[in-house]
């Protein structure tokens, strides 16, 4: 059987044990505190809040390098094998252009635009793993995930639009009457772009149950194989208790993954966001 080696950029969110349960390998972005460049990995997130409450400044993110992901396709590529590498949507970031132009001076080296990005990205790199288990090739792989990109729900509700706001992605208009309106909104990837979905009212815990429900009610027929609970940091830890079991009354997952987001999530979001994911 050909050997195909799953890669993907940090992104994906899944953390270490996941990546050595399945032999994933993954090329960092880059997060920016000021003068200070760091590699984003699983747990970054700390010296992102230290930066912030410092300065009141967000990160800044930068895409792998072409120079970047031809040394990481080099050391990965398995002999007489190929790789399936998965990225961030490519509307959200270049480290998707990145890698298809590395890709193109190798051989067996399939790059695919997840039009998602976090635990979205890794609900398709669980079924490509899934596809290369029950025996099909990589140009089959790359074909079939290609046609189910869009067959994921992936979306997160946050609780302060602080980070947004400052990163320029929402007018201080629009921060001022979330605060004094308490709104909490839900973004939503949609074709490969961060939307703004529904808006849920009150405190943050009643928030994410009504989020919960309304996921599930907009998309009500879930590949049951995992859920993805992505988070950053929270300040009350039994919300994603409170989620796990929510879910799991309502559907038979088989398995349910907490995963912490990476630090290009939380640069742009901050803490208190929560996103519940998984297959259609």
């Amino acid at each position: 059987m050909e050997k195909i080696k799953i890669t993907a950029d940090s992104t994906c969110d899944l953390p270490a044990e996941i990546l050595a349960e399945f032999d994933i390998a993954t090329v960092p972005l880059h997060i920016h505190l000021g003068d200070k460049e760091l590699h984003d990995h699983e747990h970054i997130a700390e010296e992102i809040y230290q930066y912030f409450r410092a300065t009141k400044k967000t990160p800044k993110t930068s895409a792998v390098s072409v120079p970047e992901y031809t040394a990481f396709f080099q050391a990965n590529l398995p002999a007489d094998g190929s790789i399936i590498h998965f990225n961030i949507s490519g509307e959200l970031s270049c480290t998707h252009t990145n890698a298809v132009n590395a890709a193109k001076e190798l051989k067996n080296v399939y790059v695919i635009d997840s039009r998602s990005l976090a635990t979205g990205t890794a609900v398709l790199m669980l079924r490509a793993i899934k596809y290369r288990n029950e025996g099909m090739t990589a140009p089959e792989i790359v074909a079939r995930i290609n046609q189910e990109v869009n067959k994921v729900q992936c979306s997160f509700i946050v609780d302060d639009l602080t980070f947004l706001h400052r990163g320029g992605r929402c007018s201080g208009t629009t921060k001022f009457f979330a605060s004094v309106l308490r709104i909490k909104p839900e973004l939503v990837l949609k074709d490969g772009k961060i939307e703004t979905g529904k808006k849920f009212r009150g405190n943050f815990n009643f928030c994410v149950k009504q989020y919960v429900d309304n996921i599930f009610n907009t998309n009500p027929q879930p590949d049951l194989s995992v859920l993805f609970i992505t988070h950053t940091k929270m300040s009350n830890p039994q919300i994603i208790e409170d989620i796990k079991q929510q879910a799991l009354a309502r559907y038979p997952f088989a398995r349910v993954i907490e995963t912490i987001a990476s630090g290009t999530v939380t640069a742009h979001c901050g803490e208190n966001t929560v996103g519940v994911i998984y297959g259609l």
